[in-house]
């Protein structure tokens, strides 16, 4: 077995000892001949909340990400496992940034659907979820068009216990056709085998044919178990994962926290301007 390689710490304080490092890293992403930039958002560009739609993405994040998304051979995207229209309801940019929901399942200006027998699975067993969040106090039901959803956090705050407890009944559901996949507090059931990473690379051969067969060049900031689907995909280097927060990754790069997040943003789209016309 390969061993993981050991992430960078990055930072932006010219005194750390990973400073030099830090530099390479963006100074290396800045020359790509075409830059994709992706980022998750939850728990990357902003925390969590009970209620999901009272988060504030961080506005150094957002400053960074459009001045790269309005620089020349440079594209910028959203992906996120909130379905679409719940991700245009908490991240404020538009085109030309890109929007990917439901772990890639959905993008912006892209029709897809489902079979009769995915749909009714997952009124089946969001039914039962609904029950559950009847019966827990401080949890939360969503439904989106690919996946159902609940979430513990708000209970986890109060009564860790008893987030547990929910959790447990939650994995006690079956899934039929549907699959089931755990992230920071809550468990979701997909009726779709989008990932993270096959969104990845199907934007990457996009962009591969628009701009005429140039490299591209990805980097994918993410936090949670979903996101390493999108790392594993990359070619790193020159391609690069961070990684927000503790945790096995097979990303190459890591930053501690949102503000970190910021801090790598903002360096990137520094250098990436310097670099082009």
């Amino acid at each position: 077995m390969t061993a993981q390689p050991e992430p960078l710490s990055y930072s932006l304080d010219e005194t750390s000892a990973t400073a030099a490092e830090s530099h390479t890293v963006t100074s290396r992403l800045a020359a790509a001949e075409h830059l994709f930039v992706v980022t998750d958002f939850d728990g990357t560009l902003a925390g969590f909340a009970s209620d999901i739609y009272a988060v504030q993405p961080n506005q150094r994040s957002l400053q960074a990400l459009e001045t790269l998304a309005r620089l020349p051979q440079t594209t910028v995207a959203a992906l996120s496992g909130r379905h679409l229209e719940g991700l245009r309801r908490v991240f404020p940019l538009g085109d030309p940034v890109i929007l990917g929901g439901s772990h890639g399942a959905e993008t912006l200006g892209e029709d897809s659907g489902l079979d009769a027998t995915k749909i009714a699975e997952l009124r089946r067993v969001g039914a039962e979820l609904e029950a559950l969040a009847r019966e827990y106090p401080h949890t939360q039901f969503e439904d989106k068009p690919f996946q159902c959803v609940f979430n513990v956090l708000g209970l986890a705050e109060q009564d860790p216990a008893a987030a547990l407890s929910a959790l447990d009944r939650t994995r006690a559901i079956d899934p039929g056709v549907l699959t089931a996949q755990e992230g920071k507090n809550i468990i979701e059931f997909s009726a779709t085998t989008a990932t993270k990473g096959t969104w990845i690379r199907k934007e990457r051969a996009r962009l591969e044919r628009v701009t005429g067969g140039a490299r591209i060049t990805t980097v994918f900031v993410g936090d949670d178990t979903t996101d390493e689907q999108g790392f594993e995909v990359l070619n790193q280097p020159p391609d690069a994962g961070v990684k927000v927060g503790a945790g096995h990754t097979a990303a190459t790069v890591r930053v501690a926290d949102i503000e970190g997040v910021a801090d790598f943003f903002s360096a990137l789209a520094k250098a990436r301007r310097s670099q082009t016309p």
